[in-house]
């Protein structure tokens, strides 16, 4: 019974020192520049998705700003064009967000199908396929990529 008892202590014990690696490793590729640049791009593809969706269903949810809020002061390694096409991208997103609140907060299912998303489609998508493009170049550049973190076992 106790030999049973160490076995699983012994298996939890390594499942938790797994898992918080594995959250180590997250956090230090999120904070990464190429981890910024990917977490932003996640957030335009998903808004462009909804956009796209908004033609068929016309329920508007509000759309992803999270990684943009974030990250939009540490991203200067960026281009200066594709930062300023962001700002001007997430500000159109903002807007679009004020005015879904506003309806959900006065309950109008007319007002909500007065949001029209077809002005923020065009720069949305422009943005994203540039984002998309540095990255991909980018993907290999060890300036940009996570630092490798120092073991016990490791000299350099």
């Amino acid at each position: 019974m106790g030999d049973t008892g160490s076995t699983v202590l012994l298996v939890v014990v390594l499942v938790l020192l797994m898992a918080f690696s594995m959250g180590l490793q997250f956090l230090r590729t999120r904070r990464a520049p190429l981890g910024r640049a990917v977490s932003i791009l996640t957030d335009l593809n998903h808004n462009a998705k909804q956009c796209e969706s908004t033609t068929y269903n016309r329920r508007i949810g509000r759309l992803k700003t999270g990684s943009w809020d974030r990250n939009r002061d540490r991203v200067p390694f960026l281009p200066e064009e594709l930062r300023q096409e962001l700002v001007t991208v997430f500000e159109q997103i903002d807007q679009v967000n004020e005015r879904i609140d506003a309806a959900i907060r006065f309950k109008s299912d007319s007002y909500m199908e007065s949001i029209s998303l077809d002005k923020l489609k065009t720069p949305l998508n422009t943005c994203r396929d540039q984002l998309k493009e540095w990255v991909t170049a980018n993907m290999s550049n060890p300036d940009y990529l996570p630092k490798k973190r120092r073991s016990l076992f490791r000299r350099f």
